[in-house]
């Protein structure tokens, strides 16, 4: 009987060691929060939705395979604030595993500035994730501010191929952010998307 006992104690320590997580990551989607143990991945979501506003929830992975998964989109963004600031889009006709051209708009009254820099991000296993870099370093940039001025589009030239290499086939986006011209305490930042599919 106390033999019972004992392996019985045994045998829970060992699963709460296998399923406290030992590592928490944060995850480039918007927020999300990822922890993980031997046997499990307990993420924590909060991340940007495809169609706009925030998906929020918990998902549960045990050795790979999903067992729970209540995420949903808790605020949608279909305001005109919301859509019409600074918008990203892609040329899809001009999109190869190196690079491709995309439209980046200016919607508002203000003049914008933006830069060279950019990210690549990869949807894997549900979730947004930066790309690592050929050298697995952070990519430098030329300090150049480019302005678009109130209504004003721009097609933007990237080639990713220098800093990433080439894109294996999946769905990608590119990530980059704008500002506004002045100085102002009421100047806003805005983190612009845009989707786009390596076949």
């Amino acid at each position: 009987m106390i033999k019972k006992k004992i392996i019985i104690i045994i045998i829970t320590i060992v699963l709460i060691l296998l399923l406290i997580p030992y590592r928490k990551d944060m995850l480039w989607d918007g927020g999300s929060v990822e922890y993980k143990s031997i046997l499990c991945t307990y993420t924590k979501v909060h991340r940007l939705a495809n169609n706009g506003g925030y998906e929020e929830g918990m998902k549960i992975e045990f050795l790979g395979l999903k067992i729970f998964n209540n995420t949903k989109i808790v605020n949608e963004w279909k305001s005109k604030d919301y859509y019409e600031q600074i918008s990203l889009n892609i040329k899809s006709s001009t999109v190869t595993n190196k690079g491709a051209t995309f439209i980046l708009k200016n919607n508002t009254e203000e003049e914008y500035g933006y830069g060279e820099s950019y990210i690549i991000e990869k949807f894997e296993n549900d979730s947004w994730k930066e790309l690592d870099t050929l050298t697995g370093d952070p990519l430098s940039w030329n300090e150049m501010l480019y302005i678009l001025k109130s209504n004003e589009e721009r097609e933007v030239n990237i080639n990713w191929s220098f800093g990433y290499g080439e894109l294996k086939s999946g769905t990608y986006r590119l990530v980059k952010n704008s500002f506004r011209k002045n100085n102002s305490p009421e100047s806003r930042t805005y983190t612009v998307y845009a989707e786009f599919d390596i076949k």
